[in-house]
């Protein structure tokens, strides 16, 4: 099918385009002439008021997707499958877990996130509606995925009827400050089913601000804590451990 428009539409789209009428009339009547012309119209998006949507960095393609292949793809297919994500971001690992693992019609993943953004640098200069955004058109054809906008400590405290564990696999990439990754494990832990899998992002994150700001910390004290009630898996970029 051509991807321009017949050449009897275009006055037509470049009288529109040259008037001063409102951006979203002009989309409107854009619209419908595509729609005339027997095309399919672009996607709605911020591209109508002439500036695209932010793109966001890819964080999970850049440094998390070799471990979900390696440890997560076992998995694919099975019924009744319980996920759980602290900390989602822009949805990219929400959509491949979606699309490559929870594939079985009766599989969840519950994610978490405030969609506020913290006071680490990165987010100094991100608007998080837009990410949030972003996220919600990302898991529009995601099946298993059901979000909350709340904090961790909501979630397991105040929400506690949300929960739907236990779960196969728990996926902490939240709050990076010490205490923060540490309470989120602690409160994951028992929800994690034995022989379920507990993954923590960043481990290696924040090398250059004091302790009680990077994850290390928290996960270190964490592992300490539970010695002896798994089995470790993966320690790089990111810590991924087995129940037992």
């Amino acid at each position: 099918m051509s991807t321009s428009a017949p050449s009897a539409a275009q006055p037509y789209l470049l009288s529109v385009a040259s008037t001063r009428r409102p951006l979203l009339l002009c989309a409107l009547i854009a619209t419908r002439v595509w729609i005339e012309c027997g095309l399919r119209p672009p996607s709605p998006s911020r591209e109508w008021a002439g500036a695209k949507m932010t793109e966001f960095p890819d964080w999970f393609s850049a440094y998390a997707k070799p471990n979900f292949e390696r440890f997560l793809i076992p998995l694919a297919g099975q019924q009744n499958l319980r996920f759980l994500q602290l900390g989602v971001y822009t949805g990219d690992a929400t959509r491949w877990l979606d699309f490559h693992v929870l594939t079985h019609p009766d599989s969840l993943l519950i994610d978490i996130d405030t969609w506020e953004g913290s006071d680490e640098d990165a987010h100094e200069s991100l608007d998080f509606n837009e990410v949030f955004e972003v996220y919600i058109r990302k898991i529009a054809k995601c099946d298993s995925v059901c979000h909350y906008r709340i904090t961790t400590d909501d979630f397991f405290i105040k929400q506690r009827h949300r929960i739907e564990g236990p779960f196969d696999f728990t996926y902490i990439d939240a709050d990076h400050t010490t205490v923060g990754v540490l309470l989120d494990a602690e409160h994951a832990w028992p929800w994690v089913k034995p022989g379920g899998i507990l993954a923590f992002d960043d481990y290696q994150w924040g090398a250059h601000l004091p302790p009680s700001k990077s994850p290390k910390l928290g996960i270190d004290l964490f592992l300490e804590r539970h010695a002896g009630e798994y089995e470790l898996l993966e320690s790089g970029l990111q810590v991924w451990i087995r129940k037992i």
